[in-house]
């Protein structure tokens, strides 16, 4: 069973900013689109932007994640080499 590490305070803020983002943005985009009536270079960048702005949000998530799993592999390792330490002082007496 892989180890499920519990999310910090950065990451939670980020889940609800991403919220809001995600249901603030859609409700501009769909206001501008009923206000246009048809679709018009100014829907089209509204949209595109607003995603952009989701895949911006999803990228930090993922690299905040690949951070703390980064982190305790290097507290892992760190025990390890400490241990072979240990170990070639040991032999060495």
């Amino acid at each position: 069973m892989p180890n499920i590490r519990n999310p910090n305070v950065f990451e939670k803020i980020l889940l609800v900013i991403g919220i809001l983002i995600v249901i603030v943005g859609y409700g501009l985009v769909h206001k501008l689109a009923m206000a246009q009536g048809i679709l018009t270079w100014d829907l089209v960048n509204a949209a595109f932007l607003w995603l952009i702005i989701i895949a911006l949000v999803i990228l930090v998530a993922v690299n905040e994640n690949i951070k703390e799993e980064l982190r305790e592999i290097i507290l892992i390792q760190l025990d390890e080499i400490r241990l072979l330490r240990k170990d070639f002082q040991n032999k060495k007496r």
